[in-house]
This record gives structure tokens, C-alpha cells and sequence, in this order.
């Protein structure tokens, strides 16, 4: 009877593959499942993938616990050399006193004054050049404007050309691109 005992358990375990639990699972209280069932091998393999993750993230724990460690020593060790080194030198070369005092009055240069924030304008751009400008073209927006006055040999913005030629007294209109247009009273 020993052999169709050995024969029965050879058979049993080739139908049913008895494998021990895997950390932290409970096993008795669910009712036996068929392992060839594609449901229980996919959530075999899930739980196998989640358990490689956990010990992943324990390793990586680990890696990041000792990464810590080396930052905070090389931070000890930075706070050691700056303090054993003291204050830094200037990094600009000085001259001996005696050199440095005829060097330094020739060089002087007149300090910087403000900048005024008034008229930025060049003074040779009046309303009368403006009024000029437009006289020649006959009508034109100020980026021509300013770009004729510019030709003659003073830079100047078209921002500065409409303050102009408003104060000028030049008729504002709409062109036909839609773009505003100066042009001398007609009338």
C-alpha cells in the first residue's frame, strides 16, 4: 500500500502545487482556487511586481539615508575649511601707498551725475521740425516721421514725434491701415 500511497501523493501535488504563503499574507481563510486560472496567476504576478517594489523603495531608502550622511560630512567639513581659512582677500591687486596716490588723481574722472528724467528728446527736434517733416510728406505716422527726421542726422523715436506733433497743433486721423496718421490743418 505504500506505493499507491506515494502514487496518490505524486498525483495530487502534480494537480496541485502546494507552495508556501509569502510574507504577509494570511492563508486558511480563503477557499481553495484552481492554479491554472489566468485571474490567479495575473495576481501572483502583481503581488510578486509590488513585493520587488517594496524591497526597491527599502534599497533606495537606504542609498538615500546614506547620501545624507556623506552630504551633512561634507557640509562639517566646508564649515571647517572657511573657518580655519578666515576672511577672504580682496580679489582687486593693490598698489604700494606712495604709487597709488598719482595714479589714482590721473585717472580721476568727473563723477557721474543723475540722469535727468525730464526730456529725453534731443533738443534739435521741435515741434516746428515736425511740422516741417509733415509739410514735406504731406500726411504720415510718426515712424515715418521720426525716420525722415533720423535720415537728417538726429535720431529720434516715434513716441517722441506724436508728443510733437500733437503740440504741434497736426490733425490726428485713422488711415486706411488702421494705423494713426498726422497730417497739417488743411483749412
Amino acid at each position: 500500500m505504500a506505493s499507491s500511497s506515494d502514487e496518490e501523493e505524486s498525483q495530487m501535488s502534480a494537480r496541485e502545487p502546494v507552495e508556501a504563503a509569502p510574507r504577509g499574507r494570511r492563508g486558511g481563510s480563503a477557499p481553495p482556487v484552481d492554479g491554472d486560472s489566468p485571474v490567479v496567476r495575473a495576481g501572483e504576478r502583481l503581488v510578486h511586481r509590488i513585493e520587488a517594489l517594496v524591497q526597491e523603495i527599502a534599497r533606495l531608502r537606504a542609498d538615500n539615508d546614506e547620501l545624507r550622511r556623506q552630504v551633512r560630512e561634507a557640509v562639517a567639513m566646508f564649515e571647517r575649511a572657511s573657518s580655519a581659512v578666515g576672511e577672504p582677500q580682496p580679489r582687486r591687486r593693490r598698489r604700494p601707498a606712495a604709487e597709488a596716490v598719482p595714479a589714482a588723481t590721473a585717472r580721476r574722472r568727473k563723477p557721474r551725475g543723475r540722469l535727468s528724467k525730464g526730456r529725453a528728446t534731443p533738443p534739435e527736434v521741435t515741434t516746428e521740425v515736425v511740422r516741417a517733416v509733415i509739410a514735406k510728406l504731406g500726411q504720415g505716422t510718426a515712424a515715418e516721421i521720426a525716420s525722415e527726421i533720423t535720415r537728417a542726422g538726429v535720431r529720434v523715436s516715434g513716441r517722441a514725434v506724436r508728443f510733437l506733433a500733437e503740440r504741434a497743433g497736426a490733425d490726428t486721423f485713422r488711415g486706411d491701415d488702421g494705423q494713426r496718421r498726422y497730417r497739417l490743418h488743411t483749412g
